[in-house]
């Protein structure tokens, strides 16, 4: 499907996402008809996506949360699920899915912004393997937390190898507010289905880091190229199980030249990555990623 970007309501989103994998490759089903967006009150705007490409299927949700869940404040934004299965009869996941929550909103005596109107403006890569998505969400009156996010999901085509483990990840953060008092709506930055999920930056996922100028990625000052390194993704938190190295994004600070809007060729390659810097309306943080915008 490639790149998109613009502003839409969460569910028009979930339904870009949903719809787009759908198309790029038989592997990528709908995995539950019920699941749609036409109600977007509370959290049924949803879909199921079930992808067959693997030894053993595995089923991925999003939903659009549109009520307060307490979360040490209330929230609401987009839930990411993965099961294992799936419950035909009552249309339901089963109870041990691994969940991730991307707040977009938060308020300590309850979340103003109404999901089925609000925009997110978002910058979008997908093809057979995931997608990739930056967002950042119109200013709401009253709420004081609200977050932009990266969330990036991915089908891990050549391991390292042989792990016997599903082959996707998810990999989310957000620039302002988290909390992590929901057993089911926790903002996990890192989901490995069906080994861990890391709630801490690093837990899962490497980033290289030049630790003493602070930075991840470099525009060289003699030849004008960027050099950078693709995350690596773990089997296990402690990070001595590298498994597989992004190519969806990565990350940069914008001290070495790299800019919001800069596009970044791979050499000898058609690929292309598009540097992002996205604030919040309530946040001056700033997330710093690239993600694919050229095959």
């Amino acid at each position: 499907m490639g790149f998109t970007s613009g502003s839409k309501v969460p569910a028009d989103l979930i339904d870009e996402i949903a719809d787009g994998l759908i198309a790029t490759s038989s592997y990528w089903n709908d995995g539950d008809t019920t699941w749609d967006t036409s109600d977007r009150t509370e959290s049924n705007a949803r879909r199921c996506l079930k992808y067959t490409g693997d030894s053993d299927d595995i089923w991925i949700a999003l939903e659009v949360v549109n009520e307060n869940i307490y979360v040490g404040n209330y929230a609401r934004g987009i839930r990411l699920s993965y099961s294992a299965s799936w419950d035909e009869v009552n249309h339901a996941m089963p109870d041990d899915a691994y969940h991730t929550f991307c707040i977009i909103y938060a308020e300590h005596e309850g979340v103003h912004a109404d999901l089925s109107t609000t925009m997110i403006t978002y910058y979008l890569w997908m093809d057979s393997s995931g997608f990739a998505l930056m967002g950042k969400p119109e200013p709401v009156s009253g709420d004081n937390y609200q977050n932009s996010f990266i969330i990036v999901t991915e089908h891990m085509g050549t391991k390292e190898y042989t792990d016997g483990l599903t082959n996707f990840y998810t990999f989310m953060v957000m620039n302002h507010f988290r909390d992590n008092e929901e057993t089911n709506y926790k903002p996990f930055m890192m989901t490995r289905p069906f080994v861990y999920q890391g709630y801490d930056m690093g837990d899962g996922i490497m980033f290289w880091r030049d630790s003493i100028k602070d930075m991840n990625a470099m525009k060289s000052t003699g030849n004008g190229k960027v050099y950078y390194v693709k995350p690596v993704i773990c089997n296990s938190t402690d990070n001595m199980t590298p498994i597989y190295q992004s190519e969806m994004f990565w990350k940069y600070v914008p001290k070495t030249g790299l800019v919001d809007g800069d596009v970044v060729a791979v050499d000898g390659e058609t690929t292309k990555y598009l540097c992002k810097a996205l604030t919040s309306p309530t946040s001056t943080y700033t997330l710093y990623y690239a993600i694919k915008y050229v095959a």
